[in-house]
């Protein structure tokens, strides 16, 4: 089987996500893939990525007023800071933090999360 970088037939977009650059993330902290960007989308989804955090590695307590955030974690264990409360999740589960909400994260262990961004 050969190896694609990134192709688009009839509509469809097809990425090998080992192909894709790794990019430093607006907030500072850990390093993403982006797999879908809001220019690639014709839908709300602002950002599709996968995102790695070392251990201690944080994104500062934020509020983002037009766009809820969905994190898959695949591996790795992260405090997230929803509302002045604090909670510690692990791999298998998934947050939805909503527009408006004062959020931040910290990573306990080195993560890997898949990051979705969709505008309200």
């Amino acid at each position: 089987m050969s190896r694609i970088g990134s192709i688009i037939i009839m509509g469809f977009t097809i990425k090998n996500i080992n192909t894709i650059n790794d990019v430093a993330t607006s907030h500072g902290a850990g390093i993403k893939k982006v797999l879908c960007s809001n220019d690639e989308a014709s839908s709300n989804i602002t950002q599709i990525a996968v995102s790695l955090l070392t251990a201690g590695e944080a994104v500062e307590v934020h509020i983002h007023e037009t766009m809820e955030e969905h994190f898959i974690i695949e591996d790795g264990s992260l405090e997230f800071m929803i509302d002045d409360k604090v909670m510690t999740v692990n791999s298998s589960t998934y947050v939805m933090v909503p527009a408006g909400t004062k959020h931040g994260i910290k990573a306990v262990t080195n993560c890997k999360m898949i990051t979705i961004g969709c505008a309200v």
